[in-house]
């Protein structure tokens, strides 16, 4: 009994199949390009980045660290009356142990609001804060902090945290957030509703998003 033969048709159509699956396993076997995304962490802290900064410098400045760049003003900023300068313990003889060597500095006694902005996508940052209050009767508690954080205009989160009173001059805590979204400029203020106006950042860290070629 003679066994079916196939057709012209059908093994040209085989035959296409193969060769599609043979290049489908080829490519897959070949080294992609484009690196999965890695998530880099920079910190900011007024001493390791460029260009080099120097005490009494008022905002607005910036900072690049690690290819970063990190964009430091507030809106009310004028060039008679920064709202924040480059200090450290030389300049202001303030203990502060969570912070290392400069940081910035609200020079004002009115509420002042701190913005940065990034040059890159971020997914979450640490801030290290000290509020201006000392402890007394009258402080039990220090006052919270606010960081918001925006993509462009739109609203991402929001983060309050309030720092631990010790040996040090000024009550200091971190302000994190991870909020699940990428965002590109944060705003740090003290809330409307708080008694002291005042506050100082260090070391700020962030995650951002890159992807890596080879």
């Amino acid at each position: 009994m003679r066994r079916p033969r196939l057709s012209a048709r059908r093994l040209l159509l085989i035959g296409v199949f193969v060769i599609i699956l043979a290049a489908l396993v080829y490519v897959a076997s070949q080294p992609s390009d484009i690196q999965p995304a890695t998530k880099p962490t920079v910190t900011f802290d007024f001493d390791t980045g460029y260009p080099p900064l120097v005490e009494t410098q008022t905002t607005p400045l910036n900072q690049t660290s690690n290819g970063i760049t990190a964009y430091f003003s507030s809106p009310s900023d004028t060039s008679v009356a920064p709202a924040f300068s480059v200090q450290s313990y030389d300049t202001t003889f303030t203990k502060l142990s969570q912070f290392s060597g400069k940081y910035l500095y609200d020079n004002n006694p009115t509420r002042d609001i701190l913005d940065i902005k990034f040059s890159t996508e971020i997914i979450a940052i640490k801030v290290t804060f000290a509020t201006v209050e000392l402890q007394d009767g009258a402080v039990t508690e220090p006052s919270d902090i606010l960081l918001t954080a925006y993509e462009n205009t739109n609203l991402i989160g929001t983060t309050t945290a309030y720092g631990s009173f010790s040996s040090d001059s000024y009550p200091q805590g971190t302000l994190s957030l991870n909020p699940g979204q990428l965002f590109n400029w944060v705003r740090i203020a003290i809330p409307a509703e708080t008694p002291t106006t005042d506050f100082l950042i260090d070391n700020i860290t962030v995650t951002a998003i890159s992807t890596s070629t080879t």
